[in-house]
């Protein structure tokens, strides 16, 4: 209490005062005034629990935003569905009922409709596989990665028919994950490789895992020597609908990439790829967890 009657706020230290034979004879007392201190401690609080409630907020804001978004996504692919039906069973019923009066030209532009019109169901099943990927829960589980492996090529085998491909699959780990969701890496990260390695013979696919010596995460890459591509466009690889190559020349409809990256971030993980042109690509991820190395068969 200062003189005047107010009082402040100090930090007192006191320490013995002992004669030459040890004996405690008295103290000694510092006092000092931390009123400046303890305002500013209050004050960074109160900025602090603000920034809190404004993150808080804002958190919550966009989480709506995102759930709305992903319900509209949904809603509006079902609803894209019913006009598909009718012109693809309209194009039938003309080609069944009425080809014998279609000339040439006419039957062409039938299987352009037809063609677009499975085109564009294969972008609403796309769509709808995106949207699910926020609103289902995340089951993860100990699995072997080589058995997950195993069971997107049984999914990708007919695109190797008829084809000379060179597919090894490396010592892969256990690892902490969803299996179903990263079955879906894999499908799409290897059927994109079986795509633009097409016309290579043979086309060459490479499997494997390692340890960053840097990070200590296990990275797992899908190597192939197809058309690669130029890193300047990178960024591009993983938004929605977006394409390196043209769509007369590789069919698809550029959502694999990004379902691949939401997968990859629900783990807690990170993808990337490296290429070049005309000398092949590699897509590297990982799934954030622990590991466990195991041998894999070849």
């Amino acid at each position: 209490m200062r003189k005047d009657g107010s009082r402040l706020d100090v930090s007192i230290t006191i320490s013995p005062l002992r004669d030459l034979s040890g004996t405690v004879v008295g103290a000694s007392a510092i006092t000092r005034d931390i009123s400046e201190q303890k305002r500013a401690d209050e004050e960074i609080r109160k900025l602090n629990a603000g920034l809190e409630q404004r993150i808080g907020e804002r958190t919550a804001a966009l989480e709506a935003s995102n759930q709305e978004l992903e319900a509209f996504s949904y809603s509006v692919s079902h609803d894209l569905r019913a006009p598909l039906r009718a012109i693809n069973g309209f194009v039938e019923l003309v080609v069944q009922e009425h080809a014998a009066q279609l000339a040439p030209e006419g039957r062409r532009y039938l299987d352009r409709v037809a063609a677009g019109a499975r085109q564009m169901g294969q972008l609403i099943d796309d769509l709808l596989a995106f949207s699910r990927l926020g609103r289902t829960p995340l089951e993860k589980r100990n699995v072997a990665a080589v058995e997950v492996v195993e069971r997107a090529l049984e999914q990708l085998r007919p695109l190797m028919e008829d084809r000379a491909v060179e597919l090894t699959v490396g010592d892969l780990p256990m690892c902490t994950c969803s299996p179903s969701l990263l079955e879906q890496v894999f499908v799409n990260l290897i059927g994109n490789a079986l795509k633009y390695s097409r016309g290579r013979e043979p086309a060459r696919i490479d499997v494997s895992a390692r340890v960053d010596p840097v990070s200590n995460e296990t990275v797992f890459a899908v190597r192939d020597n197809g058309v690669g591509f130029d890193m300047q466009y990178a960024e591009k690889l993983f938004g929605v609908f977006q394409r390196l190559h043209r769509a007369e020349d590789y069919e698809g409809t550029g959502v694999g990439l990004a379902i691949v990256q939401r997968i990859v971030h629900r783990h807690g993980g990170r993808v990337w790829a490296q290429a070049e042109p005309e000398k092949g690509a590699t897509f590297c991820f990982t799934l954030g967890g622990t590991t466990e190395w195991l041998p894999a068969a070849a």
